[in-house]
């Protein structure tokens, strides 16, 4: 069993993303930045119930285990169905603690738009069912991209606190 690491939520506004990047109110407002290539654009299904507790995957539930940053170009995620969504993201940096990273709420009408090298993992969406835009580099994951897998590496998992945040009805 994975311990929980739970992290303090905060409010998607603007000025609290902007070491970040922006927040975007639609899927065209903004585009990553571009270094190498150009960007590729698709939609993910996310959902917040998990099929098979043993064998969680990256777009199901409300735990993360798995980070990553990318040096091709920065990345956006937009809640097309407009659900409550919490997204993860660090600061620009070698490494990533846990203690690094930050939960951003979301109603469901903002989105993201990240620049290059942020930390982050697939959005959480917190109720039903989401399918999130996405534009990111075009390039070789492997090659443009740093990861950390503190599930697989530390036994860890990543939540959103959602208990202690006010604008949480859940």
């Amino acid at each position: 069993m994975l311990e929980v690491f739970k992290v303090a939520v905060e409010e998607l506004t603007p000025e609290a993303f902007a070491p970040f990047g922006q927040v975007i109110s639609s899927f065209d407002e903004a585009k990553p930045p571009v270094r190498v290539g150009a960007l590729d654009e698709r939609e993910y299904k996310v959902t917040a119930a998990v099929a098979d507790p043993a064998n969680p995957t990256l777009a199901e539930g409300w735990q993360r285990g798995h980070f990553a940053c990318h040096d091709d170009a920065g990345q956006s995620f937009y809640p097309s169905l407009h659900c409550p969504s919490i997204f993860f993201v660090a600061p620009v940096q070698q490494t990533l603690e846990p203690e690094d990273l930050r939960a951003f709420y979301s109603d469901g009408q903002l989105g993201i738009c990240m620049g290059l090298e942020v930390w982050h993992t697939m959005p959480i969406c917190l109720k039903g069912i989401e399918l999130y835009q996405t534009a990111r580099g075009n390039q070789d994951y492997h090659a443009h991209s740093l990861d950390v897998h503190f599930d697989q590496d530390r036994g860890l998992t990543l939540e959103p606190d959602m208990a202690h945040f006010g604008g949480w009805a859940g």
